[in-house]
């Protein structure tokens, strides 16, 4: 599998948030079809911070981080989700900040995760590239496989794998 610093497109973004793992009978709301919508191990609010390692110019002796990232993932009882994301790069004398903010409802089976993006919008700033402008998400799902672990702080953390094979995490649960 291959770890990716971050997503070069929105899907790419939301796969940043579980991956593959366990699952439980223990499960809330109903689904579409009556079913339980998502296991209560996947219920609650999940973070992810993350922050690269100090890039200096040798000309300059100016040290950046060579990105910053936040990440919350909220996964409700009654299915639904809300997901926001703020990246930025700044590597001179290139710069990239994505902004993502979406929601709408979510659904489990075994070890696959559904999100089926209702309202969502992705802005990217990016002045060396041409990913810069704003992108739609409504409409959208993104799936993964998800596992969930205990941390190394006691806490569970959940792993996201997207269908490329990307993990996405780890997210700790609030």
């Amino acid at each position: 599998m291959t770890t990716r610093s971050f997503p070069s497109t929105a899907a790419a973004l939301l796969t940043l948030l579980l991956a593959q793992g366990c699952g439980s009978d223990n499960s809330t709301g109903p689904g579409v079809d009556g079913t339980p919508a998502l296991p209560n191990e996947l219920v609650g609010t999940w973070h992810l911070s993350q922050a690269g390692e100090p890039v200096c110019d040798p000309d300059t002796g100016e040290c950046v981080q060579s990105f910053a990232r936040s990440e919350t993932l909220e996964l409700t009882g009654d299915g639904d989700f809300d997901h926001s994301l703020f990246f930025e790069s700044h590597l001179p004398p290139c710069s990239l900040v994505v902004h993502h903010q979406s929601n709408g409802s979510a659904e489990a089976s075994g070890t696959t995760l559904q999100l089926h993006i209702t309202e969502g919008l992705t802005h990217v700033e990016d002045n060396c590239g041409d990913r810069g402008g704003d992108t739609n998400e409504a409409g959208n799902t993104e799936t993964f496989t998800y596992q969930i672990s205990d941390g190394a702080g006691g806490g569970p953390e959940l792993m996201l794998t997207d269908k490329e094979g990307t993990d996405i995490g780890p997210y700790e649960r609030q």
